[in-house]
């Protein structure tokens, strides 16, 4: 786990920022089988770099449960709409196993390389056609995203086990009210507590974004793999 988790931490955040981008929208393409792979593949992909996170059984976990709830809803609605049970029941799982490999993708990528580099990387596809001073704000703000994804699953999941263990007898419909109103009262002070961490690492200038990557061989055989794993996935 180890090995494998070290090895896709060190590989160029440009590659894994194109492979990202290139992944993503043929998930939406690409046969239902060839999703099931790269869903199966990503999962086992995010288990090796969650090991070493706190709470990262419990991210996955609760992405899982996302996609659990928006699938029940599609289920409603297409049983209120008239659809038949096997259409109905196709169509979800296909939602299903197309939004589990999408959000594995997300979360891999937030996982195995820093908001920081990712925002360098940002940074240097953007500078020839922005300028440098668009470049690195863009870059900036999309390091605040990535940095808030993990940040937002970590809160949830303290937050619930937290209302949990306080408010046992607290039932269904209390706890979905509970709950999301003290996640957004830890982000708000996490907000806070970044904009300073920003400010005080000289994060806000053009020169804190300058990207310094050195492109090795592991790079060009990931590169191959990618490149190959994205045009078997439209044959399988």
């Amino acid at each position: 786990m180890t090995d494998v988790a070290g090895l896709v931490r060190s590989l160029d955040p440009r590659l894994k920022l194109a492979a990202a981008l290139l992944v993503g929208p043929c998930l939406w393409k690409v046969p239902v089988s060839a999703a099931v792979a790269c869903a199966v593949f990503l999962l086992l992909l995010v288990r090796f770099l969650a090991a070493g996170q706190p709470g990262g059984g419990k991210m996955v976990r609760s992405l899982l449960s996302f996609v659990f709830f928006w699938v029940a809803i599609k289920v409603v609605l297409d049983a209120i709409g008239g659809v038949p049970v096997e259409y109905m029941a196709s169509d979800a799982a296909q939602l299903a196993v197309r939004l589990v490999a999408l959000l594995m993708l997300g979360l891999g990528l937030a996982l195995s390389t820093s908001a920081r580099a990712l925002g360098l990387a940002v940074a240097w596809a953007l500078r020839p056609f922005l300028g440098r001073e668009r470049a690195w704000r863009i870059a900036l703000a999309l390091s605040l995203m990535v940095h808030f994804l993990p940040a937002c699953l970590s809160t949830l999941t303290g937050v619930r086990e937290v209302a949990a263990r306080r408010f046992p007898e607290a039932g269904f419909f209390r706890r979905m009210r509970m709950v999301p109103q003290a996640v957004i009262r830890n982000l708000g002070q996490k907000t806070w507590n970044q904009t300073l961490a920003v400010a005080c690492r000289g994060l806000d200038r053009a020169g804190a974004w300058e990207p310094d990557f050195v492109w090795s061989g592991r790079d060009w055989f990931a590169s191959a793999f990618v490149l190959a794993a994205a045009g078997a996935m439209f044959f399988l």
